[in-house]
């Protein structure tokens, strides 16, 4: 059975309500969980030796990387729906950030035997802020890495195709069916069905990538099976 969290993309007049219904919700359960164990913690109730206390320390820290990862989602999401009217574009190198991006990944990857590879163009350059083109990547990374199983793999491809640049971004993860496909863009969106319980996650990844893919009048797709992975294919444009 699947089911979606926040299925409908709210309005404008709706937004700051769901925006302060995300994080009351989304933060108040971890910091519930970090108070619980620091309460442990304090109370010496694992004894008096450190070592019982290293798994209670691991959670914590988990807690609180989703919560900042939570926090900077949502403060990019915000920045992306409404962008700066001073917002520079400069001749970047969107090969080397690319690479960067993926060393990155690739490293964490390795506790889960995941390995990364990447076919990328030389010398690819675009007008561009290095950060949003840094934003793009690592979201469909993350992705690709997240909801990869043990001991597989993640491809990532770019080159120029005419005016436009192209990105493809292929795991062999859990997948997607046609429905789950259909709304995985959408703002606050996360599937929830057997294969993603337990995988952490904001619902605003693939909203944020795909709202900076159009302001680069670009378009992003994926194509995918359950069970089979999923193949992330966006462009970029080129042109001023």
């Amino acid at each position: 059975m699947v089911s979606f969290q926040r299925e409908n993309q709210p309005a404008e007049n709706t937004m700051p309500f769901d925006i302060f219904t995300v994080l009351g919700h989304d933060l108040k359960s971890p910091l519930n969980a970090v108070e619980a164990y620091l309460e442990i913690i304090r109370g010496r109730i694992l004894g008096d030796s450190l070592e019982p206390y290293a798994e209670v320390l691991e959670n914590s820290i988990a807690r609180l990387h989703h919560m900042r990862e939570l926090i900077t989602d949502v403060v990019d999401w915000a920045k992306i729906r409404q962008p700066s009217p001073s917002r520079i574009l400069t001749a970047t190198d969107i090969s080397k950030i690319a690479r960067s991006v993926v060393n990155r990944y690739a490293e964490g990857a390795r506790n889960r035997n995941i390995s990364i590879s990447a076919d990328i163009e030389e010398g690819l350059s675009m007008k561009a802020a290095a950060g949003e083109i840094e934003l793009i990547l690592r979201h469909l990374i993350d992705n690709a890495v997240k909801y990869n199983r043990d001991d597989g793999s993640v491809h990532v491809a770019m080159q120029k195709e005419g005016s436009h640049i192209a990105l493809h971004v292929s795991d062999t993860g859990i997948g997607m069916d046609a429905e789950e496909q259909a709304r995985i863009f959408g703002e606050f969106m996360r599937i929830k069905n057997a294969r993603t319980r337990g995988i952490p996650g904001t619902g605003l990844g693939l909203s944020i990538a795909k709202q900076l893919v159009e302001l680069y009048r670009g378009t992003i797709t994926v194509e995918s099976d359950p069970d089979k992975g999923a193949t992330f294919a966006l462009t970029l444009s080129c042109g001023e």
